[in-house]
């Protein structure tokens, strides 16, 4: 699996001042000290005001980001589809032939079957390579094809919506790849927001 923060949305490079800059304008401070004031001086304590976002949350909605993610099971990102409040481009498996890659379950190992799980996968993979040379389209060959296949895809969505989706899916009731993916995600933002992790529990808390 790598999950990668290809881009983020920032005010001078600072996340936390657009969160800052949020709440000075639902508070009407904007109006009385103009715009320009609070694009230059960032001097306040924009932590606190970050972690404050949590009972304010729509100004966390101004905050978003692009990752890349590559490596998951088929399983994993159909349980990362229904988070709607998020946009996904997602490598086809109608116009491209797929790459021979998979995910084993630990579980599926340590009951001593990991053996016959890749003659499985191997078997359909085969199959899949037969339907296609003989001229059946990618999009019908799919068919054959195990949820374990790998897929890669570029996930965009606001800082509430991360945060909504790891208090779900870090969950101990949450399956075990999708849980690493969002701590993987949750990592890749903390390099621009350290604040994160404090987020999250405070996020999960509120609601």
């Amino acid at each position: 699996m790598r999950v990668k923060l290809l881009a983020y949305n920032h005010l001078d490079g600072s996340v936390k001042a657009l969160v800052m800059l949020g709440f000075k304008v639902s508070s009407g401070r904007v109006r009385e000290k103009g715009i320009d004031h609070y694009l230059k001086d960032h001097s306040e304590d924009l932590s606190g005001w970050m972690i404050e976002g949590v009972k304010y949350p729509s100004v966390l909605e101004h905050v978003v980001f692009t990752f890349y993610i590559e490596g998951i099971s088929r399983v994993t990102s159909h349980q990362l589809i229904r988070h709607r409040l998020a946009s996904y481009t997602q490598e086809s498996q109608r116009y491209s032939s797929i790459s021979k890659d998979y995910v084993i379950p630990e579980t599926v190992v340590k009951a001593g079957l990991g053996e016959r799980f890749k003659k499985f996968m191997e078997d359909a993979f085969k199959l899949y390579e037969e339907f296609v040379n003989v001229g059946i389209p990618y999009e019908d060959a799919r068919y054959v094809l195990p949820q374990a296949v790998t897929t890669r895809l570029i996930m965009t969505l606001n800082l509430r919506e991360l945060l909504h989706i790891a208090c779900l899916r870090l969950s101990k009731d949450a399956q075990w790849e999708i849980r690493e993916l969002v701590r993987n995600m949750v990592t890749e933002v903390s390099n621009v927001l350290p604040e994160i992790n404090k987020l999250v529990e405070r996020y999960c808390r509120e609601v």
